[in-house]
């Protein structure tokens, strides 16, 4: 009957299952931060800083965005309605910019034929329901956030309640391994998430510099924050394989595909599972079974329940 009321007052809160899983395991990341932060000062602003923290860091991909347009946006202000105007200003652009200037003649075919304002009042439907998605993707953000600041801010009242509930039904030792070995774990796959964004980053950058394209930096960041998502990177490698290929760079647009998924399959398959069995202590083959049978079982919570949970199975079968 308690599960099955726990379980009951649980459901409602199921559509924001990936943000309130996703706050949980930086919530269990951030602890040892948050504790070091209230030595000096209260718990509300230790948590508040440790939140503005993972902010910033989600503010990363539009910081990026914002670096390759702010050339062009002033120019983009005083532009007219003209389209060789609009043309001529979009050019400026460090990444679409030599595409637009290369094929100025097809673009503009394509302005007179589709007519612009015709074409999106067509597709009005498609773009509201795009807008909804990355306002709920926001929403889940700032929701993620905020149980973030939630859970840390009162992260001792929550490990008792915790601990008082789970004694109800197992043991006091149990109990504490339990709370232990969870916590472990989730700092361990956020670790392995971590490092595997570090090394698709940082070797992406040198490939995106040697091959010439424009805003190295801003596709490497792209690379480590969507390294995170099955395939993010991959759209990333394609993106800038087609952009450099538009511009008569072949050679290089098949260079960043080659070596740019070698960077990231050895990432996927070799530096995060080991960096997260490495501070789960499970063995390297376990976590890998984990990472991506947690993904087909639970969709996107997958990334972190599935090691979460076999990392905690593990535990409190062979550890002592």
């Amino acid at each position: 009957m308690l599960a099955l009321l726990a379980a009951l007052g649980v459901l409602p809160l199921t559509p924001f299952a990936v943000p309130i899983v996703a706050a949980l395991a930086l919530a269990a990341a951030s602890l040892p931060l948050q504790l070091r932060l209230e030595r000096r000062v209260p718990p509300w602003l230790a948590a508040s800083l440790v939140t503005a923290l993972w902010t910033v860091a989600a503010l990363l991909p539009l910081l990026a965005i914002y670096a390759l347009l702010a050339p062009a946006l002033p120019a983009l202000r005083q532009a007219s309605v003209n389209p060789d105007e609009w043309l001529k200003t979009a050019q400026q652009l460090p990444l679409v910019g030599p595409l637009l200037a290369a094929h100025q003649d097809a673009v503009r075919a394509w302005i007179a034929a589709n007519r612009p304002q015709a074409l999106l009042a067509a597709h009005a439907g498609e773009l509201r329901t795009i807008g909804a998605h990355l306002l709920r993707l926001l929403l889940h953000a700032a929701l993620a956030l905020a149980v973030l600041w939630g859970v840390l801010s009162s992260h001792r009242a929550i490990a008792q309640a915790l601990q008082h509930s789970l004694r109800r039904v197992v043991s006091v030792p149990l109990a504490q391994r339990i709370e232990h070995h969870v916590l472990r774990s989730t700092q361990a796959v956020i670790v392995g998430m971590a490092g595997l964004a570090a090394w698709d980053g940082l070797l992406s950058l040198p490939l995106f510099f040697a091959s010439g394209l424009g805003g190295a930096f801003a596709w490497s960041v792209a690379m480590a924050l969507l390294s995170v998502l099955p395939g993010g990177t991959g759209v990333v490698m394609v993106l800038a394989a087609a952009l450099l290929g538009s511009q008569g760079h072949v050679g290089a647009a098949l260079t960043v595909l080659g070596v740019g998924h070698a960077i990231t399959l050895s990432g996927d398959v070799f530096v995060k599972p080991k960096l997260t069995g490495a501070a789960g202590h499970a063995p390297f083959l376990l976590v890998l079974l984990a990472i991506f049978g947690g993904v087909e079982a639970f969709g996107m919570l997958g990334l972190i329940l599935g090691p979460v949970l076999v990392l905690t199975a593990h535990a409190l079968l062979f550890d002592e």
